[in-house]
């Protein structure tokens, strides 16, 4: 995770991280959204639902939930894409991205640093967060699907070629 850094900083680094992101998964051709790694959770095509639950997930914390109810990651991330479900998920990132900006930017200066006790699971004991520590989780987020995709997409392709 990212040092402690200013707002504006950790502002500036989530929008890079997500353009670095939007960069990679762009590269992903239509024909390997299905494409699943054996002993992957994801498939090429799921990676972007998957970023989309977190972002939702962590959205939800910095809105003040002190226990997060998360939804189940859709099979999607499993089954992969159409190129028309890619469109709507992107789209879904964006909004919930923007959600993040949000809700960051209207935060008062103290709470920024501000611990706050959110149970992250059922059973689970509370964990102290802060806003902070949530925008350096989700650029390192963002930033460890990159390399992911790229590595993905070759070995994709190289599937491709041989079979």
């Amino acid at each position: 995770m990212l040092s402690a850094m200013d707002r504006e900083a950790a502002l500036a680094g989530f929008e890079a991280a997500q353009a670095e992101w939007q960069s990679a998964y762009a590269k992903v051709p239509d024909e390997a959204l299905t494409y699943l790694k054996p002993g992957d959770d994801y498939s090429l095509g799921g990676l972007q639902v998957h970023v989309n639950w977190v972002l939702a997930h962590y959205l939800r914390v910095l809105e003040g939930a002190v226990v997060t109810q998360d939804p189940p990651l859709s099979e999607d991330a499993r089954d992969g894409l159409t190129a028309q479900q890619r469109r709507e998920y992107l789209a879904e990132m964006a909004r919930l991205h923007d959600g993040v900006i949000a809700t960051v930017t209207g935060l008062d200066g103290s709470a920024w640093e501000r611990l706050t006790p959110v149970v992250y699971g059922p059973g689970q004991e509370p964990y102290l967060t802060s806003p902070e520590a949530v925008m350096g989780w989700l650029i390192d987020h963002y930033r460890e699907h990159v390399q992911q995709c790229a590595d993905l997409i070759e070995e994709w392709g190289a599937l491709s070629r041989s079979g």
